[in-house]
């Protein structure tokens, strides 16, 4: 996870970046949240986990991304988790995001989420989770 925070460190920055992450059902979108705001501390980076209360877009802005936003200046990372997190109207809000998923086939079914997301996490074994590489081209 350490890489992966690294590549969104130089994609985005850590200047009160908030990250989105959403995911097939039944994956563990907090073990993965948390795995990641490790992965930013490994770097030196702040960085908090926080579950979507919602999958609306003005109730994500209204209570996670606009107060993360107003608590200063400087280096921050929020990762927001939830199911919905990368629905049309909502993946707007992350300066970059990440899918989880952890069955065979499974991009055949989402074609919509591996152009939106950041980057794909494959967490079929747990403990050993892998950065998907799925170039559209």
């Amino acid at each position: 996870m350490a890489a992966i925070a690294a590549e969104a460190i130089a994609q985005v920055g850590t200047n009160r970046t908030v990250i989105g992450i959403d995911g097939q059902p039944g994956t563990d979108l907090e073990h993965v949240a948390a795995a990641l705001v490790a992965g930013f501390e490994q770097h030196g980076v702040p960085a908090t986990a926080a579950a979507a209360p919602s999958a609306s877009a003005d109730a994500l802005r209204a209570d996670l991304v606009a107060p993360f936003r107003s608590t200063g200046a400087g280096p921050g990372v929020l990762v927001v988790h939830g199911h919905g997190t990368l629905d049309p109207g909502v993946r707007g809000l992350w300066r970059w995001s990440m899918w989880v998923e952890q069955e065979q086939g499974r991009l055949e079914r989402r074609a919509d989420v591996k152009i939106a997301a950041s980057a794909i996490l494959d967490v079929s074994d747990p403990e050993h989770p892998r950065r998907e590489w799925n170039d559209a081209c």
